[in-house]
């Protein structure tokens, strides 16, 4: 463990990120959203990118709870098509999720399909630390214990965007992190800037 107060473990800030998949086992399922938001060292959200992803299936796993519809896809891109744009988000920050593990997984896997070797991603697993300092697993109610907004869990936006805030909290008490290096910058597969969001819900655009 590095305390958070040691410049070097921090200088770089941290890029959390998530999926939505449609089920739990990374061979057989897809990813079909990606979200990252970059905050500084200092806890301030400097960047935030999210598509949905085409997995060329028709079977979404579990619609009731991602609740991304088949149409939405249509017009998505392929993770081959946003996975380096993906890298591009990750590139220079200290990667961040909650049970980081699936998250990497998943990821880890629809890299894997791009034929170009492991992206060889690790992560600070937010799961971890809170439970190291007896706060809540479930990302919900670790953000409400840390008063941070979540406002609909299960899309990869809103979970980055209170990841986020869960990170903010925790440089903000002092908490020690793990020692994980920065994701480095990746000359393959190159950026396309292709992206597709959610539609708009009860009226109002998503960030």
């Amino acid at each position: 463990m590095i305390a958070i107060g040691n410049p070097s473990a921090t200088s770089a800030g941290f890029a959390c990120f998530d999926v939505e998949t449609t089920g739990l086992d990374a061979d057989r399922a897809r990813v079909i959203e990606v979200a990252v938001v970059r905050i500084a060292s200092t806890g301030e959200v400097v960047g935030e990118w999210t598509t949905l992803v085409d997995a060329g299936t028709g079977d979404l796993g579990r619609v009731d709870i991602h609740g991304i519809q088949p149409e939405w896809l249509e017009s998505a891109p392929a993770f081959t098509e946003i996975a380096g744009d993906l890298a591009a988000e990750l590139s220079d920050y200290v990667p961040v999720a909650h049970n980081a593990p699936f998250d990497i997984r998943f990821l880890e896997s629809e890299w894997g399909r791009l034929g170009i070797g492991p992206m060889g991603l690790t992560a600070i697993d937010t799961l971890d630390v809170a439970r190291s300092h007896g706060l809540p697993g479930r990302l919900g109610l670790l953000a409400e214990a840390l008063e941070v907004p979540l406002d609909d869990a299960h899309q990869a936006l809103d979970d980055s965007m209170a990841l986020a805030g869960v990170m903010a909290a925790f440089l903000d008490r002092g908490f020690e992190l793990p020692a994980v290096p920065t994701f480095p910058r990746a000359l393959l597969p190159a950026p396309t800037g292709r992206s597709e969001r959610r539609p708009e819900r009860d009226g109002a655009p998503d960030r």
